[in-house]
Formats: C-alpha cells, structure tokens, sequence
C-alpha cells in the first residue's frame, strides 16, 4: 500500500469570514496564543464542511450568525520538513456588512476591533495581512477566487504548474 495511504500528512481546515461595518471596516478578533488579531473562524471538526466551520466558529466567538454570501480565497500552507507543523487550508468566505453597533458585538465573548483597511497592518500578521488584502481585492474588482500557497497569489495553469504572482 502506498505510504500516503497508511500515514495521511496531517492537516487543518481553517475557515474565515470577511465581515464588514456600515463603514467599510473590517472585523477583527484576538488571535489565541498571538498579539494580533485575525478574522474571526477557526478550525472544522472531523467532517465538517469548512463553510459550516466558519459559521459555528464566529457565532461562538463574536455571537453573530453569519451566512457565507462568497467564497474569496483559499489559502494553502505546506507543513514544514521537520512534521511540527501541520499542514493547513484556509478558506475565507464574505458573509456581508453588519451594523457597527450590532447588540451582538457587545456580547462577543472574545476582544474584537473593527479595523480601518488603511490600518490592518497594524493589527494583524504578515499571512494574514495578505489574504485580507486579497478578500478585499477580490471583493471589490468581483475577481474570481483567488488561489494562495503562504499568503501569496498563484497563477494555476491549465498544465497544473505554480507560477508565483508578485
């Protein structure tokens, strides 16, 4: 039997939402273990469709029920050589604008901040600084889903080659 088949590589499905204020801001929760702040979601159970991670993961953080209206990005991340680190996909879905003073928001039970787009550098990693640049880009041009390996846009071809796009 083919090695893959009797140890599967380990990997997470992550799942976020890109929430937007009346204001165009977007929101942001406390990253676990991190200083900066992420888009709210979080990791799938076993079998659960990364659609419905993302809905149950920022309902349980920020109260809000949310309903995916488009999937942006997805995003791939290699486990490292040393098998330390997991390997992960990373989908973010928009689910729309919610009020700024939505009643929700103030029984969040996680600190969240809605940030300005011109601030997000500020308040998030470099990965994921990235891929919301890349959702609000996508979001506001209407640009198809847009495939990423570490945070950066790749160009698949029709022959199945990784062209890095800068």
């Amino acid at each position: 039997m083919h090695k893959d088949v009797q140890e599967p590589p380990r990997r997470e499905i992550g799942a976020s939402a890109l929430i937007l204020n009346d204001a165009g801001d977007v929101l942001l929760v406390e990253s676990r273990g991190e200083d900066e702040m992420i888009l709210p979601g979080g990791s799938a159970m076993q079998n659960e469709p990364p659609h419905m991670a993302m809905t149950r993961k920022v309902r349980d953080l920020t109260g809000l029920e949310v309903t995916p209206a488009r999937l942006l990005v997805i995003d791939v991340y290699p486990g490292n050589l040393h098998g330390d680190e997991w390997e992960s996909v990373n989908f973010v879905f928009y689910c729309g604008t919610v009020n700024f003073n939505d009643p929700h928001m103030t029984d969040a039970k996680i600190d969240h901040l809605w940030a300005e787009r011109s601030k997000l550098t500020g308040h998030t990693l470099r990965e994921q600084y990235r891929r919301i640049r890349q959702s609000l880009l996508i979001l506001e041009q209407g640009n198809p889903i847009q495939y990423m390996l570490h945070g950066h846009r790749v160009d698949v071809r029709v022959d199945g080659a990784e062209r890095p796009i800068s």
